[in-house]
């Protein structure tokens, strides 16, 4: 529908944020503790009163005992002397015989001469003083035999009291701390909302940021603070935002670079074909000149356009390398053979040492481009007269090809910058020897493909040294 306000794709179902599933586990969480302390607590009251009533029975029905063997038997009448002790202590007491016959009753002898067909009476008839806890009547029944010195078991006594009481107040005290766990529960609950507020918050605002910079704002940066884990995401996060920027900066510069490069070449063509387009008659030595000029043009176009396309090889890292065992000494030797007529056409003298043969793991193709640039590189820099020297070494982890030459140098301030590409230190002397001003970023793609590492050392006026350090296994 028009005008109809669209539904961002970023947002989420409120079921999804972090900050609802903090407050979800801690309500299950906190229920399932709540629940057991609840239960834990209540079990051990409980088990703490019946014990304790437990014993007090037992003492009683110990002393009850030893009074009725006291008096030499069951003969008598007891249910004076029972019914007082019952009603001090809030319970019922019967006497028994040996032959589980009910002698006296507390409850106004009630069950006298009846017989009591109970488990916890014949145990203890049978020497067994035993506890029965019958749930559904709360009732606790305590049983314990009776000892005559000259007859031995006599009979027994049976206490039966009622545990209604403890199970009353258990009941009251759990509902105070079930109504007790229902407020902390609810405390914490606000409490989770407000606590995850705060620490949802810097991630809030990372996403804003975030969003913003897929937008291509790469200057922004995310606000940092503290030491936590937050602020560790937002450092790491602004130092890609960081290399993004230069990332960009770089293609944008690449691209400008790319443009005045063939914009040169293009502009001279230009120029000297509507000249020839222009002169109605002119002697054929002026158009083989132009035409060379134009020749010459379309050359350097060639090349800016091979380099480019091998720089490109190069960075595509994932096509890998296609490396093989080979002679780093030869290698090395055809270069120099191959550079020899560019060296003896500026009369520079070019020299090869070997300090041992090595042998590595590498790229043949790529690698002898490499060292080409930087060989060519020096030859281009240095001025009649002058002497490259190439020395091939090795330790017990890499090969060196060491550049040594006697040119013009490189100021120390341009010394991160040579490897940029179509960064030059004198664009019009580059331009008079016919660089592009992308072999030496060639060079450095190349080596750090293969693991390894380039370090230039320059002094202006005297020359500059070029330290290829590789692998010896790729």
């Amino acid at each position: 529908m028009l005008g109809a306000k669209a539904k961002s794709t970023d947002e989420m179902p409120w079921y999804n944020s972090i900050r609802w599933k903090l407050a979800f586990s801690y309500i299950a969480l906190s229920i399932v503790l709540l629940l057991a302390f609840n239960f834990v607590v209540m079990t051990s009251i409980q088990t703490y009163h019946m014990e304790r009533r437990n014993g007090d029975l037992h003492v009683e029905a110990i002393m009850l005992a030893d009074y009725v063997a006291g008096r030499h038997g069951l003969s008598g009448n007891m249910q004076g002397s029972i019914m007082r002790r019952s009603n001090a202590l809030g319970v019922r007491i019967l006497v028994i015989d040996d032959h589980a016959r009910v002698i006296a009753d507390s409850n106004g002898g009630a069950r006298v001469g009846q017989t009591i067909l109970l488990r916890e009476v014949f145990s203890a008839l049978n020497g067994n003083d035993t506890t029965v806890f019958i749930r559904d009547e709360y009732v606790i029944n305590v049983a314990k035999s009776i000892h005559d010195v000259e007859n031995g078991r006599i009979g027994a006594v049976l206490f039966v009291a009622s545990v209604e009481d403890i199970f009353h107040t258990i009941a009251e005290m759990r509902a105070t701390l079930t109504l007790a766990t229902l407020l902390v529960g609810i405390l914490g609950v606000v409490l989770v909302f407000v606590i995850s507020h705060y620490l949802i918050l810097p991630l809030k605002r990372t996403v804003t940021v975030v969003r913003r910079i897929a937008t291509g704002r790469l200057s922004l940066r995310i606000p940092v603070f503290g030491k936590d884990e937050y602020a560790i995401l937002a450092k790491a996060f602004n130092n890609m935002t960081e290399k993004l920027e230069q990332v960009e900066k770089t293609r944008e510069e690449f691209v400008s670079n790319v443009s005045h490069e063939m914009k040169t070449p293009l502009a001279a063509i230009k120029v000297l074909s509507e000249s020839i387009l222009l002169m109605e008659t002119a002697p054929v030595e002026m158009y083989r000149e132009f035409m060379q000029d134009i020749t010459s043009e379309v050359d350097r176009m060639t090349n800016i356009t091979n380099d480019l396309l091998a720089l490109v090889k190069v960075d595509q890292r994932d096509q890998g390398l296609n490396t093989a065992m080979l002679d780093l000494n030869q290698l090395v030797e055809d270069i120099m053979t191959r550079l020899s007529p560019l060296a003896e056409q500026k009369k520079i003298v070019l020299l090869y040492e070997a300090e041992r043969p090595v042998q590595i793991t590498a790229d043949e193709i790529k690698l002898s481009i490499a060292i080409s640039n930087i060989v060519e590189n020096g030859i281009k820099y240095t001025p009649k007269g002058g002497t490259v020297r190439v020395i091939v070494n090795s330790d017990h982890q890499s090969a060196i090809v060491t550049v040594q030459d006697t040119g013009i140098g490189i100021p120390e301030v341009e010394h991160e910058k040579v490897f940029n590409r179509f960064y030059r230190v004198d664009k019009t002397r580059d331009r008079e020897t016919g660089g592009t001003g992308l072999g030496l970023s060639i060079s450095w793609a190349t080596v750090m493909l293969h693991g390894g590492s380039i370090r230039l050392t320059s002094t202006m006026g005297e020359g500059s040294i070029f330290v290829v350090r590789l692998p010896l296994r790729v």
